[in-house]
C-alpha cells in the first residue's frame, strides 16, 4: 500500500455511442438523483454499473502505475478485468459512489484485497472513521516489511490509535477488544508472501549482477529505488523492493 496522486477524472465515462460525459459531471448529477430514492444504495449500485468502467480503469492504470491499490500486484485488462475498487463501501457511502478519491483499482485474487474486503469498511469499529484515502495519506511510511516479506504496522511512527489498528486487520487478522477479527485484505496471506520474496530476490540478482559485488553501496541502492518509483508501470511489490533498497526491512517491528 503506498499514497498515490490522482490525475483529473475522466473526461467521459459513459458507454460508447452515448452522449459523452465528465465523471464530475455524472458524479453532479448522480448525488441530486440520489436524494429523493428510497434505496440509495441500490440507486447507487445500478447508476454506478452503468459508466464505463475501461474508461475508468484507462485513467486509473496511470494514477496506480498498473499496479493493485492494495497488494501491489500486477493489473492489466484481461479476464475478468481489475476491480474498480470502492475505498468506502458503497454500501456505506452511497454518495461516494462516483467520487474519483474514493475510487481505485484492485487485483482479483480471491483471498486477497477487494474479493476479500466485500463491503467491510476499512476500519476495526463501526465507531471509527475509515482508512484515509492513498490520495491523503502516504501508507508507505507507516508500514515495513521483515526480510521473509510479512508486512506489518511500524512501532516507531506517530499514527493515531484507530488508524494503527485499522491498518493492522487490513493486513492481518488482529485481536482488538479480546476478540480476534478475520483480516479485511489479508496482505500477508502465503501467496503474497511467495510473492514479496521472489522481488526482493530479484532485487538482490539484479544490483549483484550490475555492480558484480555482493555488497552494493548505499548511492547505488538509492539510485535504483529511485528508478523502479519513476517506472511506469511500477514492479510488482515496489514497498518491500524500494524497503530493501533504502535498507529499511524489519525496521520498527
Amino acid at each position: 500500500m503506498r499514497g498515490l496522486v490522482k490525475p483529473q477524472p475522466p473526461t467521459n465515462v459513459r458507454p460508447d455511442g452515448q452522449t459523452p460525459q465528465p465523471l464530475v459531471d455524472a458524479e453532479r448529477e448522480f448525488v441530486e438523483a440520489l436524494e429523493g430514492q428510497a434505496n440509495k444504495n441500490r440507486f447507487a449500485r445500478t447508476e454506478f454499473d452503468q459508466l464505463h468502467k475501461a474508461k475508468l480503469r484507462h485513467v486509473m492504470y496511470g494514477e496506480q502505475r498498473s499496479i493493485c491499490v492494495f497488494c501491489e500486484s500486477r493489473l492489466s485488462e484481461g479476464v475478468p478485468p481489475p476491480h474498480v475498487e470502492h475505498w468506502r463501501p458503497l454500501s456505506a457511502a452511497p454518495e461516494l459512489a462516483f467520487h474519483w478519491n474514493n475510487l481505485y483499482l484492485s487485483c482479483t485474487t480471491e483471498s486477497t484485497c477487494e474479493s476479500k474486503k466485500g463491503r467491510r469498511p476499512l476500519k476495526a469499529s463501526a465507531a471509527d472513521p475509515d482508512l484515509p484515502w492513498p490520495t491523503e495519506f502516504a501508507y508507505e511510511n507507516f508500514v515495513g516489511f521483515t526480510s521473509a516479506g510479512h508486512m506489518y504496522v511500524r512501532k516507531d511512527v506517530d499514527i493515531n490509535d484507530a488508524t494503527r489498528k485499522a491498518l493492522e486487520l487490513a493486513i492481518d487478522d488482529c485481536r482488538h477488544d479480546d476478540k480476534l477479527h478475520a483480516s479485511i485484505l489479508n496482505l500477508n496471506h502465503p501467496t503474497l508472501l511467495e510473492a514479496r520474496r521472489v522481488s526482493l530476490d530479484s532485487e538482490r540478482e539484479r544490483l549483484k549482477r550490475r555492480s558484480g559485488q555482493h555488497v552494493q553501496s548505499s548511492e547505488e541502492r538509492t539510485v535504483r529505488a529511485t528508478q523502479i518509483l519513476d517506472q511506469d508501470p511500477r514492479p510488482e511489490h515496489v514497498s518491500v523492493r524500494v524497503a530493501w533498497l533504502l535498507e529499511t526491512l524489519s525496521r520498527g517491528l
